[in-house]
C-alpha cells in the first residue's frame, strides 16, 4: 500500500494531460505602432539629463500632461543630473513630452525638464 501511495505522485510528473486539455496556439504579439515624426529636441533612443533646481526630485506623469498630485507615477521620481534614455515622444497641448524611466518606472516628462548631456 505504501509503495502504491509513492508511485501515484510520480505518475503525475510523467503523465500527459493532452487527453483532457486541448492545446491552443499562442497568439502573436501585436506590433507597437511607430511613433509619428515630431520635431523635438531629442529622438527615441537619445540620452538626456534631467534638469532641475536643487536636489528635489522631479515627478513623472502617467500620461503626457502637466504634473499634478493625482497623475504622478508611483515611485518614479527623477533626481536632477540623472541621465535617462528617451523611450517615446509626444506633443500634447503644444508641449513636447518625453517618456523616460526613473527607478525602473516609465513615465512622461515635459521638455523643459530635460537638457542635452
Amino acid at each position: 500500500m505504501v509503495i502504491l501511495a509513492l508511485l501515484f505522485p510520480t505518475l503525475a510528473c510523467w503523465s500527459s494531460d493532452t487527453a483532457f486539455i486541448r492545446l491552443t496556439d499562442t497568439p502573436m504579439p501585436t506590433p507597437v505602432p511607430p511613433t509619428p515624426e515630431i520635431e523635438s529636441l531629442f529622438s527615441i533612443g537619445d540620452a538626456a539629463v534631467v534638469a532641475g533646481q536643487g536636489v528635489a526630485s522631479i515627478y513623472l506623469t502617467v500620461q503626457p500632461e502637466p504634473v499634478t498630485r493625482r497623475n504622478r507615477v508611483p515611485g518614479a521620481g527623477c533626481y536632477p543630473n540623472t541621465t535617462v534614455a528617451i523611450l517615446a515622444v509626444e506633443v500634447a497641448d503644444g508641449v513636447t513630452y518625453y517618456q523616460i524611466a526613473c527607478n525602473d518606472s516609465p513615465g512622461w516628462l515635459a521638455e523643459e525638464f530635460l537638457r542635452a548631456p
